[in-house]
């Protein structure tokens, strides 16, 4: 499951690539770079198992492009996955609706067990 995935850190932000995976550094004899093992997109025909991706449409955190560019490869490779695409959202996706799908989700593919079809989750009063 994969909610606003950075899945390529050459596309995001330059703070966080080199928190994990150390500066950013051009491979001249592959022509790579260091990064690529973690570009998502790059590694899509291996998937294995189920996969939800949700991304809400205005997140302004991680650009909606990056969960599109992986979709695009999961199609090229014949993959069955599932994607939510999130009208007028952001990056959270942390309303009811999207926790449920979120549990849904692994109850279903984890558990192996049924979730109650349409389930509500109501907020509690404050």
């Amino acid at each position: 499951m994969s909610g606003a995935g950075n899945h390529d850190q050459r596309t995001y932000g330059i703070h966080w690539g080199p928190l994990y995976q150390g500066l950013y550094q051009k491979d001249t004899v592959s022509g790579g770079d260091n990064y690529e093992s973690q570009a998502n997109q790059l590694i899509a025909k291996n998937l294995r198992g189920k996969l939800l991706l949700m991304h809400g449409d205005m997140d302004d955190n991680v650009h909606p492009a990056m969960t599109i560019q992986v979709v695009n490869e999961l199609i090229n490779a014949n993959k069955d996955f599932d994607l939510i695409i999130a009208p007028d959202r952001g990056h959270g996706l942390n309303e009811p609706y999207f926790i449920r799908r979120r549990w849904d989700y692994f109850v279903e593919h984890l558990m192996g067990v049924q979730p109650p079809r349409e389930y509500e989750i109501v907020r509690p009063s404050q």
